[in-house]
């Protein structure tokens, strides 16, 4: 018993001042994204909103023949589907709320771009997390990959 009180004593008076002394790394600003940074977030930006005026023939363009979509349910699905959905689906209403864009440049011509999102108007899947990829063909940015995932925290959240 008098060893486990020594142990004890030891611990609180010689070990838990070294981590209550180390200071917590401090907050530094965001750094300024890079040119490249930049470059695939207006591109990322500029595909969303091909996609939200429903100009289908930007998003054909914007997408490589072998793109491929994982949705919030799992399932999957390629070009075609994306390019007929954007016809579909097209409807004035509220705009998504897209936000947190970070980019991840895998190589010169091939980056992830993923961020937040908020589909007004729905509630099982508005609040989401996403990520693209992209690759440079014949010098144009090409969406090749998209996982779209449910922000279950607040997936059902009501107004």
């Amino acid at each position: 018993m008098r060893t486990c009180s020594l142990l004890t004593l030891f611990c609180v008076t010689c070990v838990v001042p070294l981590f209550a002394a180390k200071p917590l790394p401090a907050n530094t600003p965001q750094q300024q994204p890079t040119a490249f940074q930049q470059e695939l977030i207006q591109v990322q930006k500029a595909f969303l909103d091909a996609q939200e005026r429903g100009d289908a023939e930007y998003v054909k363009n914007a997408v490589a023949d072998n793109f491929m979509v994982i949705e919030t349910n799992g399932d999957s699905s390629g070009k075609d589907d994306l390019v007929h959905s954007v016809r579909a689906t097209h409807e004035a209403g509220p705009k998504a709320i897209l936000y947190d864009f970070n980019v991840v440049q895998l190589d010169a011509d091939c980056a992830v771009v993923s961020y937040k999102a908020v589909f007004p108007g729905t509630q099982i899947e508005r609040y989401q997390h996403r990520s693209d990829t992209w690759v440079k063909e014949g010098g144009q940015w090409k969406l090749k990959f998209e996982q779209a995932t449910l922000n279950l925290w607040s997936a059902h959240d009501l107004d």
